[in-house]
């Protein structure tokens, strides 16, 4: 979708972010769409870093948050109908992948079916640089005709390590904040002290969005369960300057 931005000119990137925010702006979905409280993309990093038991316990910690009571409390309060929730593995350009379809997430049966779904996903990379821009991109893509219409629409992005492949995160940030997309990030920081810093800098955006940190990946679990009751639990969006969003916690 993106990908060919980080070709283009300086003159022309305004063009196409232009034609890109009226393309996701709003994306409303097919008429007969169900109507959520969030549409809610979880996409994990899966670069040259992070090691196959690494994966595992991002695997792990994800399917434990959606057993865990609190979520489940949470996803079933959430107004309207719960959330649509999916899976994306990332690490290079054009290295990323939908693992999990779109899944209507309501109450504890529902949050318990999705978790063994992440559960049994393979991990489908094992290699690759780190480009976060480009999972941006490919996530927000995701949204459009996918059966579902949130009052909110997150990108869930964590990852070990800032970006050193393709488009510079916060150029792409600035089109999926335009899309009315949040940007949420979760900072595994064991090989990189200050990736908390970095996300907050270059990579989330949108309102009310913010930065989880998760000392390593053994501390993935309690990480993404914080995350996930944050941001299910948050109010609707209301619209905030980029920049004042993209600078909070």
């Amino acid at each position: 979708m993106v990908h060919g931005l980080r070709q283009l000119s300086a003159a022309t990137k305004p063009v196409l972010f232009a034609l890109f925010g009226l393309f996701v702006a709003g994306l409303p979905n097919a008429a007969h769409a169900e109507t959520v409280a969030l549409e809610l993309i979880l996409a994990i990093d899966c670069s040259s870093s992070v090691q196959p038991s690494e994966y595992a316990l991002q695997m792990r910690g994800i399917a434990d948050a959606f057993r865990a009571p609190s979520v489940v409390q949470a996803l079933s309060s959430a107004t309207p109908n719960g959330a649509a929730v999916t899976l994306v593995q990332w690490s290079g350009e054009s290295m990323q992948t939908q693992a999990l379809p779109w899944t209507h997430v309501h109450d504890k049966r529902s949050a318990a079916a999705f978790a063994k779904l992440v559960e049994e996903s393979p991990q489908y990379m094992q290699w690759g640089a780190t480009a976060i821009g480009e999972a941006l991109s490919f996530s927000v893509g995701l949204f459009k005709e996918n059966g579902f219409e949130g009052v909110r629409r997150v990108i869930d992005i964590s990852g070990d390590g800032s970006s050193n492949q393709g488009e510079f995160p916060d150029v792409v940030r600035q089109l999926v904040v335009a899309a009315e997309v949040t940007i949420n990030g979760l900072a595994i920081m064991n090989d990189e002290p200050d990736l908390d810093k970095y996300y907050k800098e270059h990579v989330i955006g949108g309102p009310r969005s913010f930065v989880e940190r998760a000392k390593n990946f053994t501390d993935f679990a309690t990480a993404i369960r914080r995350k996930l009751i944050r941001e299910i639990g948050s109010p609707p969006s209301v619209r905030l300057d980029t920049r004042t969003a993209s600078n909070s916690r």
